[in-house]
């Protein structure tokens, strides 16, 4: 039902206001049919009859009918309020979705969001090959379903390296797969990546042990990590969880 709704609303709503209205949409679907039952939102705190299961090209998930906010989403939001309490401190987010983005918009000051695309409610517009902030000026550095679409993702890393303070933290998650990273430049048509890589925009599906490494060569202390590993079967169905959620947490190694 879902799915129908949304094609209809894509059909029939111009590009231009759908990013304006949608908020108003979701709610009033969320009122109609999915309001109340047991299941929790950590990013909007609504109570919902469920989660609306979604289909990506290689995954599926689960979002909130009232603030649309993803499984990835909820954890990470719930993570980052329960480890990064100071709220004075300054953080850069990259392609976040909408809900997370207010989510986080109203806990911290200093919050600055980023998409170079325009496909995501942003502040800014960063190339994070070449970001415009300089040396040593974000404390957390969140960078989510990223990485995989960007070329030369070594350079990003060592620009967000660059632009995090000494002993500041980023948040890194991107497909994985077992073993090393599997990239092939040579395929640049839309079915070709799909087929290769999961999703027509990606450019490599990274291995678990391979993007440790780059990370630790390229100035980080590195700890895949999964946030929801401490939550119960129960909780993860009540807030929407998937089984695993992980997270590359990463310290900027400082030199003496």
């Amino acid at each position: 039902m879902y799915s129908f709704f949304k094609n209809i609303y894509k059909l029939l709503i111009p590009k231009s206001w759908q990013f304006k209205i949608e908020p108003t949409i979701r709610k009033m679907v969320y009122l109609l049919i999915y309001k109340g039952g047991d299941n929790k939102c950590l990013i909007c705190s609504a109570k919902s009859k469920k989660f609306i299961s979604i289909s990506f090209y290689n995954s599926e998930d689960k979002i909130c009918p009232s603030c649309g906010a993803l499984s990835r989403s909820r954890a990470l939001g719930e993570f980052v309020n329960k480890n990064f309490e100071d709220n004075s401190q300054k953080i850069l987010d990259f392609s976040p979705h909408r809900s997370l983005h207010d989510f986080f918009k109203s806990k911290f000051k200093n919050y600055i969001s980023s998409d170079f695309e325009n496909q995501f409610h942003a502040q800014k517009s960063y190339d994070i090959t070449k970001i415009n902030e300089p040396n040593k000026s974000f404390d957390l550095i969140i960078c989510l379903h990223v990485l995989e679409h960007i070329l030369e993702d070594q350079k990003a890393i060592i620009e967000l390296n660059r632009v995090l303070k000494d002993n500041g933290n980023l948040l890194i998650q991107v497909p994985l797969k077992k073993g090393k990273t599997y990239q092939d430049n040579s395929i640049v048509s839309k079915q070709g990546r799909l087929k290769a890589f999961g999703q027509e925009d990606h450019v490599r599906i990274y291995g678990e042990d391979s993007l440790q490494l780059i990370l630790n060569e390229n100035g980080f202390i590195t700890k895949p990590t999964d946030i929801v590993k401490e939550f119960s079967n129960k909780e993860k169905k009540m807030y929407g969880f998937s089984k695993s959620e992980i997270i590359y947490i990463c310290r900027k190694a400082t030199i003496n």
